[in-house]
This record gives C-alpha cells, sequence and structure tokens, in this order.
C-alpha cells in the first residue's frame, strides 16, 4: 500500500520599505546559525492565505500595521524531516506606519533590514529566488514609504 504524504501550506511575507529611494527588506535569522529568512508559517484551518501571512508577521517580527501588495510567487519542496509536500506562498508586503519590529518572543531570533539588492545568504533558497525574480516589480509596488497605493491595504 502506498502511504499518502500530507501537504503543508504556509504564507511568508517578503516586507519591504523605501525610503527615499533607498528599498530594504527585513529578515530574521536564528543567532546560532548565518543564514537569514522571511517570516512564514503554517496557514491555520480557517484562515486565508493572506490572515496567515499578517498572523505569522505579527508572531515572528512584531509589526502589526501592514499593507499587502501582491502574491510574488509561490513554491513547493518536500521536506524530508517533516516527511510532508509543501506549499510555500510568499506575499509582498510594506509597513503602512513608522513602526519598528518589536523584540522578539525567542531569544535567538534577531531581525535587521538589508539593502534589497544585498541580500545575506539565506536560509531558504527559494527565498533569494523571489526577490531576484521580482525585484522590478518589488520597486514598481513599493513607491514609498508608508503609502497606501497598494491593491489590498490589510492591517492587524
Amino acid at each position: 500500500m502506498q502511504k499518502i504524504l500530507k501537504t503543508a501550506v504556509s504564507a511568508g511575507g517578503v516586507i519591504v520599505k523605501n525610503e527615499n529611494g533607498l528599498y530594504s527588506i527585513l529578515l530574521l535569522r536564528d543567532t546560532r546559525y548565518p543564514e537569514w529568512y522571511f517570516a512564514k508559517g503554517h496557514v491555520e484551518l480557517g484562515e486565508t492565505l493572506e490572515q496567515a501571512v499578517l498572523r505569522e508577521i505579527a508572531e515572528e517580527a512584531g509589526l502589526h500595521h501592514l499593507k499587502i501588495y501582491c502574491l510574488l510567487g509561490s513554491y513547493e519542496r518536500f521536506v524530508e524531516k517533516a516527511n510532508e509536500n509543501k506549499i510555500i506562498h510568499y506575499f509582498l508586503m510594506s509597513p503602512t506606519q513608522d513602526e519598528e519590529p518589536s523584540e522578539p518572543e525567542n531569544k535567538y531570533v534577531e531581525l535587521k533590514w538589508f539593502p534589497l539588492e544585498e541580500l545575506p545568504i539565506m536560509y531558504i533558497p527559494e527565498q533569494r529566488d523571489v526577490v531576484e525574480k521580482n525585484i522590478e516589480k518589488i520597486k514598481r509596488s513599493i513607491s514609498s514609504y508608508g503609502n497606501s497605493n497598494g491593491k489590498n491595504i490589510i492591517s492587524k
């Protein structure tokens, strides 16, 4: 009998701000390791992808006033450790207020803004890919820090 693999669905935020033409992207990292990543997590039962990404950003990065511009891409991969297929949807987002990320609950998590075009070593290669494939779209969408010209304005 063939074992059926489960599929997990996650939503992640590509959080970008533009301050006077300088684009920055918010990344997280476990300070015990060198690689950085986007805040993301599982979609809970009854949640939309957009609700999930807003909840994950609030939990992991402490940002509560965000605008979702668009879906930048979806990636599917097998996660051997969990023995599951995973589909991750990455949304372009921007803070709608001059809000700084709060101190994470996990003492090993660090948050930092990086220049958009100078990404550090990423833990998950698809996350670098989603930025590099969409760099011009990101810049066009995020016209100014705190601007509300996005397609969907969603605040938590």
